[in-house]
């Protein structure tokens, strides 16, 4: 049967995604050592290290070799871009080099620990452990902001906006004029070990958990990953990653309001002690093994859809039998190839919902709709995702459909209906549906079964008049 078919289509499409969707370990030549940053430019993705200096990887983290000369037994607490450098905090100073990590030089802060770093279009910035924070515009001059507060674990950037996070339960503070000034925020009372920024999202990740900001840091509010101390943190969307002391990862799909073990393939009570996005990845620097990446995930993007069956329809009632629906995403280019499979139920109305996992915003897909007994239809024309949403009515008018593959089931109100009848769904409604109607109506099969058209459990006359209908006027399915 062809609805076994489509189940089994589902479970394979469900069990190969969740087998990819988990953490794995890359640690070709890292070895067990312990991650304590990431950066990348435009060829490397960067690891920094316990005492063991920097790593650099040209293949998405999968093999990885030492690098740095004068930087190879340090603690590379941090790492950023700036320009054509790139910047490491260290347990002793700063250091630089500008030829993916080959080479460095100490170039400022020699003897302080530096905890963290970030740039922008005009400064680097760094926080240090017994002093505060730090800014240069390149070079090794260095110069003292006006913050005054020590043990700055965390920085964040966003254009001239600046986020600092603070041990010794200082809490957040912010400078809307590129570090010259500063405010504290209404985090006042925690140690902040993490920041990270997305628009106007803001997210601290403290020794009791994530707090979120709505308003660019300058109020937060606790979220429910409240008892424990986050390490590291990474967004991307509305979706946030946040890395703890002893719980491994946790995600959030809401901004940071709610929270939930992402813990699959990580080892039992791993420190992450930092999270990081690069090329639809996310990678998580542990106590143990190194490196652990998994796919970035993605909100489902929602189709709601409307159609008709013509067989289960009834125009007395203006509803028909509700029943399950398969719903292919195919790529809009020749010869297209399924993007995305889900399954949904459409209701009497012909409402249903579909989540697709693998879909993205801003793509044309063509929407083909498959149902144990009826025709295979798609869209006339490509269709895109907005906002993580899609809306389509079928029974609208009949240009909905490609080719105009539809019939009228209702005059009032207008709606038209995929044709049923495609019994061995093989795209045509024609003798051998009828054969298998015909045979089953004689042995007086009932239940739900794939040649019972009208939906009322049970296989007689009724259900072969439909297809001999269509059959006569050669239907068949119309594909781009």
């Amino acid at each position: 049967m062809r609805s076994l078919s489509f189940a089994l289509i589902i479970l394979v499409a469900v069990t190969v995604q969740n087998s990819f969707s988990q953490w794995s370990n890359i640690s070709a030549g890292l070895g067990n050592k312990q991650v304590y940053s990431f950066s990348n430019n435009s060829t490397n993705l960067f690891a920094g290290t316990f005492n063991y200096g920097l790593y650099t990887s040209t293949d998405n983290g999968m093999n990885w070799t030492q690098a740095g000369i004068g930087l190879n037994n340090r603690i590379v607490f941090a790492l950023t871009v700036f320009g054509n450098y790139l910047y490491a905090g260290t347990d002793i100073g700063i250091w630089r080099t500008s030829n993916n990590g080959a080479y460095w030089s100490l170039i400022g802060l020699n003897n302080n620990t530096i905890y963290s770093l970030a740039s922008n279009q005009s400064r680097v910035f760094a926080g240090t452990h017994v002093s505060t924070l730090f800014y240069s515009a390149g070079g090794t001059s260095w110069f003292i902001s006006s913050l005054g507060v020590i043990n700055i674990r965390a920085i964040a950037v966003n254009g001239n906006l600046v986020l600092a996070g603070a041990g010794g339960s200082a809490g957040v503070f912010l400078s809307n004029n590129n570090g010259n000034n500063w405010v504290s925020t209404s985090l006042n009372n925690k140690s902040v070990y993490s920041i990270a920024l997305n628009g106007s999202h803001a997210y601290a990740g403290t020794g009791g958990g994530v707090y979120y900001s709505l308003d660019s840091g300058y109020t937060w509010t606790r979220s429910s990953l409240n008892n424990d101390l986050v390490y590291s943190l990474a967004v991307t969307g509305s979706t946030v990653y946040a890395g703890t002391e002893t719980n491994g990862v946790f995600i959030s799909t809401d901004s940071g309001v709610s929270w939930n073990s992402l813990n699959d393939g990580l080892p039992a009570g791993v420190s992450i002690f930092a999270m990081y996005i690069y090329e639809n990845h996310v990678y998580a620097g542990a106590s143990q093994n190194g490196v652990y990446r998994r796919p970035v995930f993605l909100s489902p993007l929602t189709l709601n859809l409307k159609i008709c069956l013509q067989g289960s329809y009834n125009p007395a009632s203006n509803n028909m039998l509700s029943d399950t629906v398969y719903a292919y995403l195919r790529n809009a280019q020749p010869p297209y190839e399924v993007a995305d499979i889900a399954m949904g139920v459409a209701d009497p109305n012909g409402q249903s919902t579909f989540e697709f996992s693998n879909a993205v915003n801003g793509s044309d897909y063509y929407l083909q709709i498959e149902h144990r007994n009826t025709l295979q239809t798609w869209s006339s024309v490509p269709l895109q995702f907005t906002g993580n949403s899609l809306t389509f009515d079928f029974t609208s008018a009949q240009s909905q459909a490609f080719g105009s593959n539809m019939i009228l089931a209702d005059d009032s109100p207008v709606t038209y209906a995929l044709y049923s009848g495609d019994v061995d769904q093989d795209g045509t409604i024609d003798a051998s549906d009828l054969s298998m109607i015909d045979n089953d109506a004689t042995a007086f099969v009932t239940g739900y079964v794939v040649t019972d058209i009208t939906g009322d459990n049970f296989v007689d006359g009724s259900d072969y008049s439909i297809a001999d209908n269509n059959a006569s006027q050669f239907i068949s399915a119309i594909l781009p």
